[in-house]
């Protein structure tokens, strides 16, 4: 195993540890303040603490940065370490599944490592530039589907009304329905590229997350997966409110849709 990748996943895994401990008593969890349509809670916090005890004592001089908005990467590090200690909040204070908690490693400016882990399924995803991408330690693939007829879609909508009065993802669901598509939501596009990664969805039509750092965290999975992923217009600089996945040729059907 990449050595890197060895202290990031002991170093998720506290983490998956801190956020399932304030599952378990979400009474306790206090919110803090709200960032960007998404809250910050003390179980973030906790969660960023317990990541950064084992990733800082072996990689002192590397940057580090957070969804919490705590952190700034060091201008001269080359090497910057992404924090999502919690992806989904909504889910997670609901006492619902369908929460992850993100790690990534960016060497000049290029994601070269990623982890996504689900702390209540006890799953690990992760993946090394150029390695390909896997589950708890076996290889994942997107799926081969290529037609979109009793095929599997994940839809997420903004969370913004005014953001989701402008969005074409309502007219793009109707047109999924017309092709006999099963739509599905987990409330966390994260959470959706991920399962296009493992093939347990074969493509996603999502609005896109408003933090950017789990965001590159699972493209970067999906990609080392086999997949693709862009905004409606095919830019791969996911810049677009909304962002269509799939594997190459699934990917190429939404697309065409989208359009």
């Amino acid at each position: 195993m990449h050595p890197s990748l060895n202290i990031a996943l002991r170093a998720a895994r506290a983490g998956a540890a801190s956020l399932i401990s304030g599952f378990d008593r979400l009474d306790r969890v206090k919110i803090l303040q709200e960032l960007d349509n998404d809250l910050l809670t003390s179980a973030h916090l906790d969660a960023e603490e317990a990541i950064l005890q084992l990733l800082q004592k072996p990689f002192p001089r590397h940057g580090y940065r957070s969804t919490t908005e705590r952190l700034q990467e060091p201008i001269e590090s080359d090497t910057t370490w992404l924090l999502s200690p919690l992806i989904g909040t909504r889910n997670f204070l609901r006492g619902s599944h369908g929460f992850l908690l993100g790690i990534a490693c960016m060497v000049e400016h290029k994601v070269t490592l990623a982890v996504l882990v689900d702390p209540l399924l006890d799953e690990e995803f992760s993946a090394v530039r150029g390695s390909g991408a896997s589950l708890s330690g076996h290889r994942i693939r997107v799926s081969n589907k290529s037609a979109l007829p009793d095929s599997v879609v994940a839809v997420e909508f903004p969370v913004s009304v005014t953001d989701r009065s402008g969005s074409s993802l309502p007219l793009l669901q109707q047109k999924l329905l017309e092709q006999s598509v099963d739509l599905r939501s987990t409330g966390n596009a994260i959470l959706d590229m991920v399962y296009v990664a493992a093939g347990r969805f074969d493509g996603g039509l999502v609005a896109r997350p408003s933090a950017s750092l789990p965001l590159d965290t699972a493209s970067m999975l999906l990609r080392e997966a086999g997949g693709l992923v862009s905004d409606l217009s095919g830019n791969p600089g996911l810049e677009g409110d909304e962002l269509v996945f799939g594997s190459p040729k699934y990917f190429k059907q939404l697309l065409q849709l989208a359009r």
